[in-house]
């Protein structure tokens, strides 16, 4: 049994890695919270888990403040020491970028899950608090990234600066057009970023004198329905793969 912990702007996602399949439990990360409240919510998370069965518990942040509550909250309740994905151990991944010190180490997990599954060249579509899109090349090398406003950033965004618009559920509804307030703020928003992707993924792999396969993922990756087939692979648990796979290459390198 393996612990993955993605500590994103939006949520902190507990995986659990257990018969061949993730479980996943969401905590909320938009406000700082007291280590008890962390210590507890993974308490209550792994209630009916035997810890004796945890062979390794590997963390990727992107939330500097929030990464040694979570860490701290990990060894107490797991009793186990959490590996950090950090830039020191990137020397020992097959993926490489010319960057390092800029990538967000999310998508350097997203791009070493697509290496890992053996895919070859991929394009993966992130859809989490910032939608981003990373290219991998034959080479296993990251050829570039694209960043735009997430779903949810954008509906926040919207709502926070207008101040008769409020904050709604996501739910695409079937015409662009909208005969209610919600209807109209999920029309403009959703289908905006239906349309959005669908140029962006064509724009991109167009440029491009090899074939790549196209991976979505993140948590609203499954919201926008008519995106389905615009890519080969909708795996919503691509970040958390990569977690497990950087915790092998770590741990292998140590042997």
């Amino acid at each position: 049994m393996f612990f993955a912990i993605d500590i994103g702007n939006t949520n902190i996602t507990v995986s659990v890695f257990s018969r061949e399949k993730w479980h996943e439990f969401r905590i909320s990360s938009e406000e700082v919270e007291p280590l008890a409240f962390y210590t507890q919510q993974l308490s209550l998370i792994t209630k009916e888990i035997n810890l004796d069965r945890i062979e390794g518990v590997g963390v990727s942040s992107v939330v500097p403040h929030l990464t040694e509550l979570v860490l701290d909250a990990t060894k107490v309740v797991l009793h186990n020491d959490p590996l950090l994905v950090q830039r020191k151990y990137y020397n020992l991944l097959p993926v490489k970028t010319d960057n390092p010190e800029e990538l967000g180490t999310d998508l350097l997990l997203n791009a070493l899950a697509g290496h890992a599954k053996g895919l070859g060249p991929c394009l993966i579509v992130d859809f989490g608090t910032a939608l981003t899109y990373t290219l991998v090349n034959e080479s296993s090398h990251l050829e570039g990234v694209a960043i735009a406003p997430g779903i949810k950033t954008a509906m926040k965004a919207l709502s926070a600066n207008a101040a008769q618009l409020p904050e709604i559920p996501l739910n695409l509804p079937e015409k662009a057009l909208g005969k209610n307030t919600v209807e109209a703020m999920n029309a403009g928003i959703l289908w905006g970023y239906v349309g959005q992707v669908e140029y962006m993924l064509q724009k991109i792999t167009s440029s491009l004198d090899y074939k790549v396969k196209t991976i979505a993922t993140g948590g609203l990756s499954e919201v926008l329905k008519p995106l389905t087939p615009s890519f080969d692979i909708v795996d919503r648990n691509l970040t958390v793969t990569g977690i497990h796979e950087f915790f092998k290459l770590v741990q292998a390198s140590r042997a």
